[in-house]
């Protein structure tokens, strides 16, 4: 990849332009109940399932994409042990850790501390082996490159990530946290790349790492800045568990689909640090994606 020599700077004014729609994503550096297009990592092999329903098993253990929206890192804790093919909704949940405290939707009888620091289910031991068993994840929408590598669908994906894929420091086996720094100190936009995501092979549990292949065309620039824009894509990242009472006050939990289901029976190794959120800027500074592009060789 070194070879690429084309920087964003060096762009069309029309293409620069498009880059300051971008949003920096905040949920990086530092949904909707049920999602009509999601991508599945179950058993190491990336899925496509739309409406609920599995309609592609991709050969590949690559994927090429664009990044192009992300809620905060959540945290989801379930009763008893997760069977593939059931759909368990959470008992508890944060739908952003850096509140550190369940969200308000909880139901007093599903929350399991007042605080996530303190709770019991987030002790290294309580899940399975030596995990947490209250869970990081962090949700993510994603345009899919077509067979010539191409964006041309404006139809996003939902990915949820575990804990696995989201944090670590390997440089050359970037998380998902870990890649968005990197973006970030080249003041590149993540939605402005194709990013590849890799299978680590290494790993028993399915684990992503991330990649950037190359700066997005004008084209696929448009498409990625609309995409983001649209409320539908907001809606497709956020959390929203529903929750009834029955007539005798107890809390019943619809069954949620399988995107809540732990893909992942790992955690990873150390909690994350809460950052203090820095301020947003409205426009990014100018890119330098070449210099980027050549911190990664072609393996």
């Amino acid at each position: 990849m070194s070879n690429i020599a084309v920087t964003q700077s060096n762009m069309p004014a029309s293409y620069q332009d498009l880059m300051k729609l971008l949003e920096p994503e905040t949920n990086l550096t530092g949904g909707a109940f049920a999602s009509t297009r999601r991508l599945s990592i179950r058993g190491g092999v990336f899925r496509k399932v739309v409406n609920g329903k599995e309609v592609a098993e991709l050969e590949s253990r690559t994927l090429e994409v664009v990044v192009v929206k992300a809620a905060p890192i959540s945290r989801m804790y379930y009763e008893g042990t997760y069977s593939a093919g059931e759909s368990n909704p959470p008992v508890c949940w944060s739908a952003n850790t850096q509140t550190q405290k369940p969200a308000g939707e909880v139901p007093e009888d599903g929350r399991q501390s007042a605080s996530c620091m303190d709770c019991p289910q987030n002790i290294k031991g309580s899940g399975q082996g030596d995990s947490r068993a209250c869970r990081f994840q962090q949700r993510i929408a994603i345009l899919l490159a077509d067979e010539n590598g191409k964006v041309v669908s404006n139809e996003p994906y939902l990915l949820s990530l575990p804990a696995t894929s989201i944090f670590g420091d390997d440089q050359k086996k970037m998380s998902m946290q870990a890649y968005a720094r990197h973006l970030n100190a080249h003041k590149t936009p993540l939605a402005s790349v194709i990013t590849e995501l890799r299978f680590d092979t290494n790993s028993s549990t399915p684990k992503l790492f991330f990649k950037p292949v190359r700066p997005l065309s004008e084209d696929e620039l448009q498409i990625a800045v609309s995409v983001q824009q649209d409320k539908d894509t907001i809606d497709l990242v956020e959390i929203k568990v529903s929750t009834k009472r029955d007539s005798d006050g107890t809390t019943n939990r619809p069954a949620l689909p399988p995107l809540f289901a732990s893909e992942s029976s790992d955690d990873a190794d150390e909690e994350p640090k809460v950052r203090a959120n820095k301020k947003k800027t409205d426009k990014p500074e100018t890119q330098d994606l070449a210099s980027l592009l050549d911190e990664f060789d072609d393996e």
